[in-house]
Formats: structure tokens, sequence, C-alpha cells
């Protein structure tokens, strides 16, 4: 007897569900790896420190090692000391702290195992420096990963709903009305505002509907929202991506800056805390700027542009 056919979905579930977070960790990834500048460092270690803040949460400063094997280095062009004065690694505890739970010394994790990153115990705030994300010490990607799976889950019942939506066709059909049922076939795929068939054919097409309630706006609704709040936790501007202002009261307007705003400053106190301690320990000056605020101040430019504007044209007419 012939096996039975088993019917097999054209995608996988986990496949799309793995390929929706994935578009959402690059989405939040590359909005927060265009959040700062350094100014003083090269676009190399601006984007190291970054992907390890994101990522681990903390990154560490120090001075290149090594003596006489640093002046071969040098020579031989590996590396340049006019532009790469400090460098930065990842770190470990090295199981000494102080009463305040703070390490008090450190280990260099030499991830290329090049020969000008110290492999000694370093005293920290003398020899080397931590720098953070954020005030728990965790990662930034830890901060939202929570609501990553929620939109994530949003976007898989809106898949199911969209599905829900379709009303697909059902031909039946003799034998020898294969070919006319093709033509009629085709002609829906095509999107033919005229299906022309013969009278006799007429019933041999019905579209099936679900039945199923149209809810696909909200569900986007609740993802829009939730993408928000990723990118407020990010410290991100977002009011006027999927509402514009004109929509929103002057209280929730100031409540949304004022959400960023203090996101923002939680990251930028740590960073700047931590370059003035490269600064003091090393003797290097690293300017942290805060790109986001000067998009802001673009777009508050342009509003206030805008409103006078709309103020000299009513006052011409």
């Amino acid at each position: 007897m012939p096996k039975e056919k088993i019917f097999k979905p054209r995608a996988n579930t986990q496949k799309i569900r793995k390929a929706l977070k994935f578009f959402y960790l690059e989405k939040f990834f590359n909005k927060w790896m265009n959040k700062y500048d350094f100014i003083g460092l090269n676009y190399q270690q601006k984007h190291y420190i970054m992907k390890k803040l994101w990522s681990v949460g903390t990154i560490a400063c120090s001075k290149f090692s090594g003596g006489d094997k640093l002046d071969k280095l040098m020579s031989g062009g590996i590396i340049d000391l006019k532009e790469d004065k400090i460098i930065f690694t990842p770190w470990a505890f090295s199981n000494r702290y102080n009463i305040y739970d703070f390490p008090t010394h450190i280990r260099l994790i030499n991830t290329r195992a090049v020969q000008f990153i110290s492999g000694n115990e370093l005293e920290l705030d003398v020899e080397a420096v931590i720098i953070y994300a954020q005030k728990n010490h965790k990662s930034v990607f830890s901060s939202i990963e929570a609501k990553i799976d929620e939109i994530v889950d949003l976007e898989m019942k809106k898949r199911t709903s969209l599905k829900a939506q379709s009303q697909p066709w059902l031909f039946v059909f003799d034998p020898e009305d294969f070919n006319q049922v093709k033509v009629l076939q085709q002609q829906l795929e095509d999107d033919e505002p005229y299906c022309f068939v013969p009278a006799k054919e007429v019933d041999k097409a019905k579209a099936l509907s679900s039945g199923a309630p149209y809810i696909v706006d909200k569900i986007q609704a609740q993802i829009d929202g939730r993408v928000d709040e990723v990118l407020t936790m990010l410290g991100v501007n977002n009011l006027g991506v999927d509402e514009k202002k004109e929509h929103l009261v002057v209280d929730e307007i100031n409540a949304n800056n004022e959400d960023i705003e203090e996101q923002s400053y939680s990251f930028m106190s740590e960073l700047e805390d931590g370059f003035d301690r490269v600064n003091k320990v090393l003797g290097y000056k690293v300017e942290v700027i805060d790109l986001n605020d000067k998009f802001k101040e673009s777009e508050d430019t342009l509003d206030e542009q805008e409103e006078e504007d709309n103020n000299v044209s009513m006052e011409e007419n």
C-alpha cells in the first residue's frame, strides 16, 4: 500500500520566532551603538567599548605593557602609541575586595593572546580602571531581554491573527473541468478585477472565511508600545516614531521626555565617572557625547522653526 502523505508546514514556528528575535536584537543593538561618541578614541575602540557594554556591561582600561617587547611591537607597526595610548579589554575579578564590595585588584582577559596586554594582577584605580554601563553593573542587553521576548510573543500572536484572516478558495470540479478551473485560479492569483467563466462553472469556486475577529491592529499597538518602552530604557528618543505629537497632550510628551532623559543621565553619569577615572589614573582624557541629545536639539530646532513659520503665515493671513 502506498504510504500516506504527511503534511509539512512551509515554515517552522521556532525558526520564525528566532528570526523575529534576531530582528529586534539587531534593531535595538544598532540604536545603542549609535547613542554615544567618545572624543579621543579611534573608531575601533568606540565600537569595542559599546559592544562590550551591551553584552557584558563593563570594560577595563589600562596602559600598554611589555617594556622592550613594546618597542619591538611599535617598530614592527603592530601598535601605534601616537593613536592608541590606552587599551580596552575584558577583565576578571582577582578575589580581592574592599569593605564596599568593590574589587581592589583585577586581571585583564587577553582574548587575542597579544604581547602588550599585562598578564599580572593589576591594582584597581592605580594600574587599571573599570568602566560600567549601568548603576547595577549589568549588561544593557540584560535589562531589555524580557521586553524583547514580550515583543516576539506579540509578533507571533499577530502572525496567527493574520493567518486567521485568510480566506482560502475551495475549487470543486469534475476531472474534465480541470483546465477551466485552473484558468479561474490564475485569474484570482493575478488579482484580475474581472473573472470570465462559463455560467455552469460559476459555483465551482467558493471563498472560505474563518470568522475570526480582526485584532491585528490592537496587537500592533501593543508591539509599538513595547518597542517604545525598550527605546526609553535605552535612553533613545521615540516620541513621534509611532505616534504624532499632535495626538498627545503636553503632560504625556513631558512624561515621555523625562523618562528618556533620566535613563540617558543614568548611562551618561556612569560613563563620565569611568572616563574621569581614566583621566586621573592613566592620564588620558576622553570626552563622552550623547548623540541622542544632538538629535533632540536638531528636532527641537525644526519644531521651533515650524512654529515660527506657522505664526508668520497666520499674521500674513
